[in-house]
């Protein structure tokens, strides 16, 4: 199944300066990648200048990623950039290089961008991939703590969503908490909090291959330290490819 990230292509040259600036005076993480083969190999930078009028900017790698940026640099006329904080994809012409130290790279014509969100969202569902066990505070049948362990629909590093049955569904309102939600990929698990922002119903159909009627339960992070979030930025964009033929086209 496709994941849901509708992208805007940005061209404005004020604008794509304005963000590349922006990422340089924060010092925010960029990631430089390339597909090979199915998999997608990342390495980690950070802008160190901007020359406006060469049009370009120079990226250095972060500490003990020298050699893996160097690698993906390797015969390479561009490079493809992702900067998560601003959910920011672009592909960069290569101008000089002085590896394994610093990379010049022209700034691009066009950047693409999630519009409407501030990160990707990533389709889990049907891999198994993905589960998040909580208790949750219930007043039917009975007054009490429930406990559940979802497999997710999809991810973010925002937030999360899941499937439930109708009987289930009734446990569930807009604004619950969902304190110390245990979140587990197969290399990792953090805890996390957060809180019900959304209840829909999702009928059978062609594209979903669901069986019967269920209940889609969208949940937004409240808490969730850095490192998680770190995490979770670079586990998603690695299993992404369907979405980034927007900066080539």
């Amino acid at each position: 199944m496709a994941n849901d990230n509708k992208l805007k292509k940005v061209s404005d040259p004020a604008m794509i300066y304005s963000l590349l600036s922006t990422a340089k005076e924060l010092g925010t993480e960029v990631y430089v990648w390339r597909l090979i083969g199915n998999r997608k190999v990342m390495g980690s930078v950070r802008i160190e200048a901007l020359r406006k009028l060469r049009s370009d900017f120079s990226i250095v790698p972060q500490e003990g990623n020298s050699q893996a940026v160097q690698d993906l640099f390797g015969g390479q006329n561009f490079i493809d950039l992702y900067i998560p904080d601003s959910a920011l994809l672009l592909r960069c012409n290569v101008k000089t290089t002085d590896a394994p130290a610093r990379y010049y790279l022209q700034i691009p014509e066009f950047v693409a961008q999630v519009e409407r969100r501030k990160s990707f969202r990533l389709n889990v569902y049907g891999s198994g991939e993905v589960n998040a066990s909580f208790s949750k505070t219930v007043t039917t049948p009975k007054p009490g703590t429930q406990q559940f362990s979802k497999n997710l629909y999809d991810l973010s590093v925002g937030g999360f969503s899941f499937y439930v049955s109708r009987l289930e569904a009734k446990l569930f309102q807009a604004g619950d908490p969902l304190p110390g939600v245990l979140l587990k990929t197969g290399t990792w698990k953090g805890k996390i909090s957060a809180k019900v922002s959304m209840i829909r119903e999702v009928e059978p159909d062609v594209h979903n291959g669901l069986q019967y009627k269920v209940w889609r339960i969208s949940c937004k992070f409240t808490e969730i330290d850095e490192v998680g979030r770190k995490y979770l930025e670079v586990y998603i964009f690695e299993r992404m490819k369907s979405d980034l033929h927007a900066i080539t086209m």
